[in-house]
């Protein structure tokens, strides 16, 4: 549990800081809370940053956290022989060291020793492939200390989204000093607009130039005699000449404008980039007599495009790999929430039980009671009253039966499905095990003022009532009054912050009468975690799942409690006008099954004698040929001996290697047609099974009645 809590601890500073370095403007900041931040993951309170500064040899302890005032922005160490920096600039990987006193590979350096560092590890922050790294973040220990492959692997992510950060910085003080130029260039351009900003140029109808500004001289050093005509191509890029010779020549036919973008070199011998453009003068008869043009340094601009086009490739990557980071964390929240809701429900079936063995005792004892009293009748030859003594008992069985079914399909791990809901109904279907569960001494009424109906989990929302039950009751100690109220409300109006929407709601009401609920705790009570119990009574999480649930299903919780006058606990929901969900059910008249089989060969295998001879009984009575098996390997041997088999009916869990399910499968292949009831009495149990049109499941405890109908319904399915 150590090494999960370890991976989730460090999951959740991965994704806090990913945020922080995507979303925050201030680097410090950042470097900062990445120093502080590595703490709370690898648990301990020495982290830093050591900037890589421009000789490439020269670290400078630019952020950490945990360090004496005169090391943090003030130390500076060279990676030379026998320094850790060095060595991890040498093997281009992470550097471990346990123990200070072991260490042999290199020395530590007297700011950490001073610090009492004893072990550490290191990660080189690389902005990309190929590039200087940015530094060295490094985090320390004061003790002698052991580094798990998941403490490296969560610092090398870690140092790869510092990378990113930094990296995302260097792009922004590029595009900041682009756009610091690029606003320069312009206000030189407004000023010099009024000067004539370009450079003019002429030349003749052959295409010669004969004069050009005298900035153009400035810039490139070329004299006149190596500018006129078409010599002033050659002050262009190697490659570009041939675009201009080509592109001239065209507009000298064409007579079309002359427009490119060309690379001219400088006196200095660097490039800029420029726009030529030239326009050709018509003569009255419309032949070319000039050409006039001019020279434009669009310089600037063009690396302004292209630092915006690099800017938005690394954007587009970055929000790729930011959306992947955020669908796998999604995908981990899930599997964390399923599990802590399960939780939540196993807790509450705990906190339920002792109150419902002392009622299950009781119903028990009645039917224990009336099947001896039908003995002593019978042994006496008393048998007036055996009728309503076997009606005792088996209306104590029934009652005995729904709640272990109630509490088995409670605790069931189950996916989350919203449907359309009858809040009356599901209160109505818990009554039986609230009673029982807050036991005698607390009364409880339930009022339905509403049929309207609402949307969500059905699992959920008895988790959240039997989690507020449970509250109630622990809170009336000496007994009480529990009162649970269905009711519909009109919101006309949003009129305090976070309220509810305007809208029609249905309220589900748990009111106790017990101590209450002082105003500093009912600031925090859907605080995860946050419990008023004694350790080991309660997690503190069931609130705060109720209050999450409620959210998810457009709702919201509301709770009132006065100290020793009790809680109200209200859970609202949109009604939902949605035309009801109509499932067919499938009856079959019981009275008709009383003769019901046509000698059809039946294999009966369950480990339980009683089942056996229970079901067998019946079955031969009405017209069944039943064969009894007590697991699967008697089970295949007493099939291997027909010809012919019609049904299997077999529990789901068979004592030995091969359970009901595997049985099945195995029958299969010799009697292809076959078809399967399955008996199971395991909460699991119907997960385990495929229903289809030849296989179907009965839960136990069931009535024979309930068999009978089921192997009537099942044999007669074409």
């Amino acid at each position: 549990m150590k090494i999960e809590d370890t991976l989730l601890r460090q999951r959740k500073v991965l994704a806090k800081f990913g945020e922080l370095a995507l979303a925050s403007d201030d680097l410090e900041q950042i470097l900062d809370e990445a120093c502080r931040l590595v703490g709370d993951a690898l648990e301990t309170n020495l982290a830093k940053f050591m900037q890589l500064e421009e000789d490439d040899v020269t670290f400078f302890v630019r952020n950490g956290v945990g360090w004496a005032p005169d090391v943090v922005g003030k130390v500076r160490v060279q990676a030379c022989e026998g320094s850790p920096e060095i060595f991890s600039l040498n093997t281009n990987a992470p550097v471990i060291s346990t123990d200070i006193a072991a260490e042999t590979r290199f020395r530590y350096h007297d700011f950490q020793k001073n610090n009492g560092v004893k072990a550490f590890v290191n990660v080189l922050v690389h902005g990309a492939n190929g590039e200087r790294p940015f530094g060295i973040f490094e985090v320390d220990s004061r003790r002698p200390r052991q580094f798990t492959d998941s403490d490296i692997d969560f610092l090398r992510g870690y140092s790869n989204l510092l990378g990113a950060a930094l990296k995302r910085f260097k792009n922004f003080d590029v595009m900041r000093e682009t756009e610091k130029r690029l606003r320069e260039s312009e206000r030189h351009y407004r000023i010099a607009a009024e000067l004539n900003p370009l450079w003019p140029w002429t030349a003749d109808k052959g295409g010669n130039l004969i004069s050009i500004d005298p900035r153009w001289y400035e810039y490139t050093g070329l004299s006149l005699e190596q500018t006129l005509e078409r010599q002033w191509a050659n002050a262009a890029y190697e490659a570009d000449q041939v675009s201009i010779a080509a592109l001239w020549d065209q507009s000298l036919a064409t007579l079309q404008p002359f427009d490119l973008q060309v690379r001219l070199r400088k006196h200095t011998g660097d490039y800029r980039w420029f726009r030529v453009l030239a326009l050709c003068s018509l003569d009255v008869a419309g032949k070319c007599e000039q050409w006039y043009g001019t020279i434009e340094d669009i310089d600037d601009r063009v690396q302004l495009e292209s630092a915006l086009r690099d800017w938005n490739v690394l954007l587009e990557v970055r929000i790729a790999e930011r959306t992947q980071q955020l669908e796998d964390e999604q995908r981990e929240r899930a599997v964390t929430e399923s599990k802590l809701r399960q939780s939540q429900k196993m807790e509450a079936v705990g906190q339920l039980t002792g109150g419902i063995a002392h009622d299950f005792n009781n119903l028990l004892a009645g039917i224990i009671g009336s099947l001896e009293l039908m003995q002593r009748r019978i042994d006496a030859g008393r048998y007036n009253d055996l009728t309503r003594y076997n009606a005792i008992a088996m209306t104590s069985a029934s009652r005995a039966a729904a709640l272990t079914q109630r509490l088995l399909t409670f605790s069931r791990q189950q996916s989350l499905t919203p449907e359309l809901l009858d809040p009356r109904k599901v209160l109505a279907g818990l009554e039986e095990m609230i009673r029982r569960s807050v036991g005698p001494s607390i009364t409880v009424e339930c009022s339905f003022r509403t049929t309207d109906r609402i949307r969500c989990d059905l699992n959920q929302l008895e988790n959240a009532l039997l989690n507020l039950v449970i509250n109630a009751r622990d809170a009336m100690p000496g007994g009480g009054r529990l009162d649970l109220q269905v009711d519909r409300c009109v919101i006309v109006e949003t009129l305090a912050e976070n309220a509810l929407p305007p809208g029609s709601y249905v309220s589900i009401s748990v009111t106790d009468s017990g101590t209450g609920i002082s105003p500093q705790d009912l600031s925090r009570i859907f605080d995860p975690f946050f419990t008023t119990k004694k350790i080991g009574e309660g997690t503190g999480l069931g609130l705060s799942m109720i209050y999450g649930f409620t959210q998810q299903s457009g709702g919201q919780v509301r709770v009132h409690s006065s100290l020793g006058v009790g809680t109200t606990v209200t859970l609202y929901f949109p009604v939902d006008d949605s035309p009801p969900e109509h499932k067919e059910v499938d009856l079959v008249d019981t009275q008709k099954l009383e003769s019901s089989g046509k000698n059809e060969t039946i294999l009966l295998v369950d480990d339980e004698a009683a089942i056996r001879q229970m079901a067998s009984e019946l079955l031969s009575e009405i017209g069944y040929r039943v064969i009894e098996a007590v697991d699967s390997v008697s089970a295949i041997s007493e099939a291997q001996k027909l010809e012919h088999l019609d049904l299997l009916l077999s529990d789901v869990g068979l004592p030995g290697l091969m359970n009901g399910v595997s049985l099945a499968a195995e029958l299969k292949g010799k009697f292809p047609q076959l078809k399967v009831l399955f008996i199971t009495g395991f909460a699991g149990g119907s997960r385990l099974v495929s229903v289809d049109s030849t296989t179907r499941i009965l839960t136990k405890p069931f009535s024979l009645n309930e068999l009978t109908s089921r192997v009537h319904s099942l044999l007669n399915t074409p």
